[in-house]
């Protein structure tokens, strides 16, 4: 199982209250700690290791403890093992009460997934506009569009491992569901600039080198079925249980079976060599992997119990990610129809 290492600076004249709370919640969560002075003998180090799922509850009630001051500082990072091993902790019923509610309204939940903070700090690396998004969506780009024109799979693989839209479209997810519109903005300028480089890009190449006599990979990607909208959602969700779980490796699976670069690169090339009911399929499938991964994303979000920590941001976060899901359903309802029609036609 693994494990995470949460160290906390705190002043020195804070050392008791600190200790008191990390022994009071020790039994609940099962980890242990120890505190360490620092060289300029005003400031203590609290070194706490824990199982991974109890990170979030022991950093929200570290949280609600310092209540936020600059003074303190909360820093995470991984550890590989422990020895002796961490005991598991036993759990007591809560007792519940004549209306069927627990006594303890807020007790610590054991979650099968990293935490909020850590959650947050992955998807922010993937939606910040930076130099080198920019690139990575340049190089994959033309990789796309390459394999596309040449009709090899390989090539066209790689682009989708690559995967540079894949992170602000998690990062809009993420927003949604804490009702965060700083990250909500971030990601969306990053997505779309994003989207708009790579459709030049194809855009471009479709205009200056026409459009292949032969190309199976184009072909495949000028149409939209409803296993296409199926495997989006699915891998979608996947996706986003991966981020949660922080396993980087179970995202290449997740990126070359929710694929968003082709379907674009092949309308850029399909416009551009003047192919326009061609580029409208494979906008169309562009566009429903893109409503299928952020419906997939803000569910899977609720579903993993991602939320903000005070009960009123949790309210606000909880009606703004409502509203998102029955808009991408709405979306959604209306692609499948414009689907069926075209099929019974």
């Amino acid at each position: 199982m693994p494990l995470r290492v949460i160290e906390i600076v705190t002043p020195r004249e804070d050392k008791d209250e600190v200790v008191k709370s990390l022994e009071e919640h020790r039994p609940d969560e099962g980890y242990v700690f120890w505190a360490s002075p620092l060289d300029d003998e005003t400031a203590l180090t609290f070194r706490v290791v824990l199982d991974v799922q109890e990170s979030e509850n022991v950093l929200d009630k570290l949280e609600n403890l310092f209540s936020w001051s600059e003074k303190y500082r909360i820093i995470v990072f991984s550890a590989e093992a422990t020895i002796p091993r961490l005991k598991v902790p036993v759990k007591e019923e809560i007792p519940v009460n004549p209306n069927g509610e627990n006594a303890e309204n807020d007790a610590a939940k054991r979650k099968n997934r990293i935490s909020r903070e850590e959650l947050y700090s992955d998807v922010l690396d993937t939606s910040v506009m930076s130099k080198s998004y920019v690139m990575l969506v340049l190089f994959s780009s033309l990789v796309a569009v390459i394999g596309l024109m040449r009709d090899n799979v390989a090539v066209i693989i790689g682009a989708m491992v690559l995967a540079p839209l894949l992170g602000p479209n998690v990062g809009l997810s993420l927003a949604t569901t804490l009702g965060d519109g700083k990250l909500a903005l971030e990601s969306s300028k990053t997505l779309i600039i994003g989207i708009t480089l790579a459709f030049f890009i194809s855009l471009c190449a479709g205009f200056s080198l026409g459009l292949p006599e032969i190309s199976s990979e184009l072909m495949l990607r000028s149409t939209t079925s409803f296993s296409d909208i199926i495997l989006a959602i699915v891998s979608g969700a996947a996706g986003i249980i991966s981020f949660t779980l922080g396993v980087p490796t179970s995202l290449v699976g997740v990126m070359v079976a929710l694929s968003l670069l082709p379907p674009l690169s092949a309308c850029g090339i399909f416009l551009g060599a003047g192919q326009t009911t061609l580029a409208a399929g494979a906008g169309l499938l562009f566009i429903a992997n893109i409503i299928c991964l952020n419906l997939a994303g803000v569910v899977t979000f609720l579903l993993q119990g991602i939320q903000p920590l005070t009960w009123w941001e949790r309210e606000r976060a909880k009606v703004t990610a409502i509203r998102m899901a029955l808009l991408w359903g709405l979306m959604l309802a209306i692609l499948v129809l414009l689907l069926y029609f075209r099929i019974i036609q």
